[in-house]
């Protein structure tokens, strides 16, 4: 007795039309969401270092100066130049805030900017950095620094 096994070869186990679909219904806009999502994420990633860079930048400053209160001569505009090159598509860093924290001999640092609200991932999200650090001339002050938010 022979015993015989058939073997088929069909394309019908193959990649079909239901699987193509899936692929294009599914699989691609996945792929899509998640890498505009990543650009979206690693631009929200930079502007956060360069806010950390600004508020070292800052803390550098106030501890150069003997004197906090007085903050408009022509070393507070050299910084303020400075540091805005380090802003979203270099606008002019402003100083929100500037005042005593009565914290003796501290100096405390606050960097904010808030992303555009035409962001397709992240509109209208607010960032911020806070650095701590002592006065070398026992000053006290409280610092918010403010990236404005381009408006296209």
């Amino acid at each position: 007795m022979k015993i015989r096994s058939r073997v088929r070869k069909s394309f019908r186990n193959g990649l079909g039309l239901d699987q193509i679909m899936a692929t294009l219904l599914v699989v691609l806009p996945t792929i899509a969401f998640s890498v505009t999502m990543l650009f979206g994420y690693w631009n929200v990633m930079q502007v956060d270092y360069k806010l950390k860079l600004i508020a070292n930048l800052a803390s550098d400053f106030a501890n150069s100066r003997e004197e906090l209160e007085v903050f408009g001569d022509a070393s507070t505009a050299a910084f303020i130049t400075r540091a805005s090159t380090l802003c979203p598509e270099e606008q002019t860093i402003q100083v929100t805030s500037l005042a005593n924290n009565n914290a003796i001999g501290e100096i405390s640092i606050t960097v904010e900017y808030t992303t555009p609200a035409d962001d397709l991932y992240f509109a209208s999200k607010t960032l911020s950095t806070n650095i701590q650090t002592y006065s070398y001339h026992d000053q006290n002050m409280s610092i918010v620094l403010t990236c404005p938010t381009t408006t296209n």
